[in-house]
């Protein structure tokens, strides 16, 4: 989804076609652009002069964080249903592997229109496939699901809860 960017302002560009992905229509009087599709001129969505914009990529810790809590709760799950137990303990982790896998960390953009003339610049965010909300992963099911691992597996952070 390509962003055009206006000084403060944001527009993007929406088609279905995906030959169709330049957002900015290139200056006829300009040089031709070196990587095959224009960064600057006017903004196919509102006419105004712009330039192509993408949004920064999920940071890195954010990623890390992710990761960390997915290779917990694995973990967590794992020593669970390895003990010796009721057979409630293996269905119960059986439920949490398949709650990990519906819900797992989706990449999306947000753009957030602030009060006033200012908008703010669309992010990549990391979200729960199944929840689509725009809180970050993971999301709150995942948590109250590893909720009752903390007490009994260690390296679970505050984070999480």
């Amino acid at each position: 989804m390509p962003y055009v960017k206006h000084g403060d302002r944001f527009c993007v560009w929406f088609t279905s076609d995906p030959g169709d992905q330049v957002p900015v229509v290139a200056d006829w009087w300009g040089p031709p652009e070196e990587t095959g599709w224009p960064h600057v001129g006017e903004c196919r969505s509102c006419g105004q002069r712009g330039y192509a914009w993408e949004p920064p990529p999920v940071a890195p810790e954010v990623r890390d964080n992710a990761s960390a809590f997915a290779r917990w709760m694995r973990e967590a799950i794992s020593r669970q249903a390895g003990r010796d137990g009721p057979v409630f303990v293996a269905h119960r982790a059986e439920a949490n592997v398949a709650l990990m896998k519906w819900h797992g960390p989706k990449e999306i953009i947000v753009h957030k229109s602030g009060p006033g003339p200012e908008d703010h610049a669309p992010e990549r965010m990391l979200v729960c496939a199944e929840c689509s909300s725009g809180t970050a992963y993971p999301c709150r099911t995942l948590r109250m699901a590893a909720a009752p691992y903390r007490f009994s597996y260690p390296g679970h952070r505050t984070e999480w809860l």
